[in-house]
């Protein structure tokens, strides 16, 4: 694996925004075309004729070289994909009757209009979604950032007293990741950090949530989980982030590993507290060799400290 660009997340969800915006603007000029078209009886410019205009569309080809990655498979992203197709079929049939009739039927007309105002609203709604998730994203992981690990944790702990279903947090820590940035220098560090992130996020269940702690440290938060279950989750995840080969762009290869500590959530502590433990997991894990997952139990009593 060739250690990633440390923005790449930022930017991923950041072209959305811009591909989401072009597409508005793209339906806008068709539709005011269309409308030249109509009222003057001129020919319509040939690309809104014919059905396939989304297929031929900028967004129609920068969708299908990425419909099968997240976040873009989801169904709302779905929902606006169908509704672009769907409006410029209905704009390429009306185009082509009404720059030959004397009017269009008013209820196809409203249809249209009907279709645009659908398109523009889930369009601006999703467009605002995407912002929002690139302000909660640390620029150099992807991740989530501190802010809202704090806001989901305090959900989080209510959700379990509540529900009195368990939950657990963990925190991971790249080994001797010092090591690397005296090796390979901060930028390469920097590229290790984005790639560790990358492989919690992709190989974590999907409801799980990565957040960057601090320094080479993430919080993980892992619902409905006990400390088995999570040990066994987590260590899934050192295991292949142990397996994998990682090469910086010079063609250098870098050994990663990862060690972690985890906690149950539980909601008659504080959330400091219970961070706590869970580093006090991870102090042990990197005490006992590193590479490893640690759960915390009352006898954790060890006290934080050495390098990591």
């Amino acid at each position: 694996m060739v250690l990633p660009d440390a923005a790449s997340h930022r930017s991923r969800h950041e072209a959305i925004v811009t591909a989401i915006e072009r597409a508005l603007r793209g339906v806008e000029d068709r539709l005011a075309r269309f409308h030249r078209s109509a009222v003057a009886k001129v020919r319509p410019d040939e690309d809104l004729l014919g059905f396939g205009g989304h297929g031929s569309s900028e967004f129609g080809a920068w969708y299908e070289e990425r419909k099968e990655n997240p976040p873009l498979d989801q169904p709302a992203f779905e929902s606006l994909v169908a509704l672009h197709e769907a409006l410029l079929n209905h704009l390429a049939l009306l185009a082509e009757r009404a720059w030959k009739t004397e009017k269009v039927p008013v209820e196809e007309y409203d249809a249209l209009l009907e279709k645009v105002s659908g398109f523009r609203d889930l369009a601006l709604r999703l467009s605002k979604a995407f912002q929002a998730a690139i302000s909660d994203i640390d620029p150099l992981t992807g991740a989530q950032t501190r802010q809202v690990m704090q806001r989901d944790l305090k959900r989080e702990v209510i959700r379990v007293k509540r529900s009195g279903t368990p939950a657990c947090i963990a925190l991971a820590d790249i080994d001797h990741f010092k090591s690397i940035n005296d090796t390979y220098g901060h930028g390469v560090g920097d590229q290790v950090l984005a790639a560790v992130s990358s492989s919690l996020i992709d190989n974590l269940r999907p409801y799980d949530s990565v957040y960057r702690y601090g320094g080479e440290e993430f919080l993980i938060c892992l619902p409905d989980t006990g400390p088995e279950e999570a040990r066994r989750v987590l260590e899934r995840v050192r295991s292949r982030i142990a397996k994998e080969v990682f090469a910086t762009q010079d063609g250098e290869e870098v050994a990663l590993t990862v060690s972690f500590g985890v906690t149950l959530l539980n909601p008659r502590r504080p959330i400091p507290e219970l961070v706590e433990r869970a580093d006090k997991a991870l102090y042990i894990a990197k005490e006992d060799g590193r590479n490893r997952v640690v759960v915390w139990r009352p006898e954790s009593r060890s006290e934080t400290g050495g390098e990591a």
